[in-house]
């Protein structure tokens, strides 16, 4: 089964959220299958100080405990920002037959069309993606045959600018869990994640009146190492809290702060620090009022590279949790099974770890 063999990808166009009522295809009726509770007190989301001299330590505890932190002091300029954000709502202003001029053929393909991940499920979401997996040049002269410059330039700059972003920020999870530089250079897969693939999704989920019944984005883990949120500030993204001595499941609202983004940590992150840090399962609502739209830059292994827990991580005498994977094989795990299921299917039996 080769990368892109999957089931082909829902196409949504704006006017199917203009609805006199909101019909059986977009109506979702699990959406209160745990209670929804404020991000304060003990369900407070940890938001972290890129210039804190605790860095690394801030890290290591929220990706063990959360899954799920904000960043501030990042060092991505305003400006550059600001122009990605207008570039989003320039996408996402676009009549729908021009937009559909560059659909997705397939769920894993470039270009625009529904989330990938709504294809699991049986009922449409309440919104539109536009997916960029290297240039977005070909795409953006299809939209913009006469001004597709800017939005391209815009896109390099944004990617070029998160990148060491990102490596910087898997470098200092793995320095908090005790493993050194120099094994972090020559014992990870990844060479310091340096043979790292990108990709960057924009998404818009509309404002809809009827917003308890619809769902922008399904809940789900993301695949790659960690993946990088960031929106026009308006709230909507929900991460799902385990159980603990503070109450049961439950969906968190992330806050909305200025100047800051949403980092999840994913699967191939779990598989690497051997359970240490987990996959955060998260959601997007959909608001009455206004139209929330975001970005997610996922940070994935290149396609070749086979991910394994670093032996340093496991315990003497039990060995890894995970068998050895590449990101193409997580992704047709979660293809063929259940979306949840990919992690549990590589899982190492207990009587073969030597427990």
């Amino acid at each position: 089964m080769s990368l892109h063999e999957t089931r082909k990808i829902k196409i949504h166009q704006p006017e199917n959220f203009q609805f006199d009522s909101i019909p059986d295809s977009h109506a979702w009726v699990d959406l209160h299958d745990h209670p929804t509770v404020e991000p304060v007190g003990p369900d407070t989301i940890p938001v972290i100080d890129l210039n804190d001299p605790k860095l690394v330590e801030k890290i290591g505890k929220a990706c063990e405990e959360w899954g799920v932190f904000l960043i501030s002091n990042h060092g991505i300029e305003p400006k550059l920002l600001n122009q990605f954000c207008s570039q989003m709502h320039r996408l996402f202003a676009l009549p729908a037959d021009v937009k559909l001029k560059v659909a997705k053929a397939d769920a894993l393909d470039a270009g625009y069309g529904g989330d990938p991940i709504s294809r699991f499920f049986p009922k449409y979401t309440w919104s539109e993606a536009f997916t960029i997996l290297d240039s977005p040049l070909e795409h953006a002269k299809k939209l913009w045959p006469d001004d597709y410059s800017s939005f391209c330039e815009v896109m390099e700059e944004y990617k070029k600018a998160m990148n060491p972003l990102g490596r910087r920020l898997m470098h200092a999870m793995l320095l908090s869990l005790g493993v050194s530089e120099e094994e972090i250079i020559n014992v990870t897969p990844m060479g310091d994640f340096g043979k790292i693939k990108t990709v960057l999704s924009l998404n818009s989920y509309p404002a809809c009146p009827d917003a308890d019944r619809v769902l922008g984005l399904p809940p789900h883990s993301d695949n790659g190492f960690i993946t990088f949120v960031y929106d026009n500030g308006v709230s909507g993204l929900q991460i799902l809290r385990r159980k603990d001595d503070n109450g049961p499941k439950r969906w968190v609202t992330v806050p909305v702060v200025p100047d800051t983004f949403v980092v999840n940590v994913g699967d191939l992150m779990q598989v690497l620090t051997n359970g240490r840090f987990h996959n955060m399962v998260h959601r997007a609502t959909i608001g009455k009022t206004y139209h929330r739209m975001s970005s997610a830059y996922f940070f994935a292994s290149e396609l070749d590279v086979k991910v394994s827990p670093l032996s340093k991580l496991t315990d003497p005498g039990v060995g890894p949790l995970y068998k050895t994977v590449t990101w193409p094989e997580l992704l047709q795990m979660k293809n063929s099974l259940s979306y949840d299921e990919a992690l549990e299917a590589i899982k190492i039996d207990s009587n073969l770890r030597g427990e």
